[in-house]
């Protein structure tokens, strides 16, 4: 029996086209609720960015496993947080000043960014999302995330001093450094820890490179049609693009709505 429900957010509730989830995903997401399962997303937006795009005026979700996986709430309490430590964050704004490469960095009440180029602006625009302030005062006490936009020559320059990092891409010049211990995975297996959780009570939906890891910690990993071929070797069901309500598919496959 399904008990708890993870959804990704771009590519999966929402696309580039379309920066709210659909009335009838909503509604099918009622239905679940009214099963007694608990909803969460699971994304590597800030709580800001969610605010930006009015998701949580559409849907309060149980809980918000955000900064991918980095910074997870239940109402007012917090369930897990893991910054990245300060040693690797010191090689990283050394790295990033020195090739003046513009760079996202996010704590858990802010984002800033060193500055903008077109790069900044396409991937931006690819999520329907602002772009952040512009400040070079770094927190290096309390970044949980840090987002650069960079090629991949650009990218492995960035990391190459660091110990304790991991990467995923979310769009051609754009990518998410978060702790190595963290990753949207250790949020659920906190949140199962939380609640009592086993693996195969969890369901997860999602699309991009950076859901791999939670796909493979639940019992039933479902990826959505526009999701990469990489992505969908993870699956246990495929469901339709996510213009088709792909996540109304894959909830009544499974019997979870009507």
């Amino acid at each position: 029996m399904i008990k708890a429900i993870f959804l990704d957010i771009d590519g999966t509730l929402i696309s580039g086209k379309r920066p709210s989830i659909k009335k009838e995903v909503i509604e099918g997401l009622k239905q679940v609720r009214k099963k007694g399962i608990q909803l969460f997303i699971a994304s590597g937006r800030h709580m800001l960015e969610l605010e930006e795009l009015k998701l949580v005026e559409q849907f309060e979700f149980d809980g918000y496993l955000l900064l991918n996986g980095g910074y997870c709430t239940i109402g007012s309490q917090i369930i897990y947080d893991n910054k990245i430590p300060q040693e690797d964050l010191k090689e990283i704004v050394k790295i990033v000043k020195e090739n003046n490469y513009p760079c996202l960095f996010i704590e858990s009440n802010q984002m800033y960014i060193t500055h903008v180029n077109q790069r900044v602006i396409d991937a931006q625009a690819s999520i329907s999302t602002m772009i952040p302030p512009i400040s070079n005062q770094i927190n290096i006490d309390n970044i949980y995330q840090v987002d650069p936009y960079v090629d991949e020559k650009g990218i492995k320059e960035i990391i190459k001093n660091t110990k304790h990092v991991k990467v995923t891409k979310w769009h051609d010049y754009a990518y998410d450094i978060v702790p190595k211990t963290g990753g949207k995975a250790a949020a659920i297996q906190a949140v199962s820890k939380h609640f009592g959780y086993q693996k195969e009570e969890l369901m997860a939906f999602g699309d991009g490179h950076n859901d791999i890891e939670m796909l493979d910690v639940v019992g039933y990993p479902i990826v959505m049609g526009n999701g990469s071929d990489e992505v969908k070797q993870h699956a246990c069901y495929i469901c339709d693009d996510v213009e088709k309500e792909g996540i109304l598919k894959g909830l009544k496959h499974f019997n979870l709505i009507d």
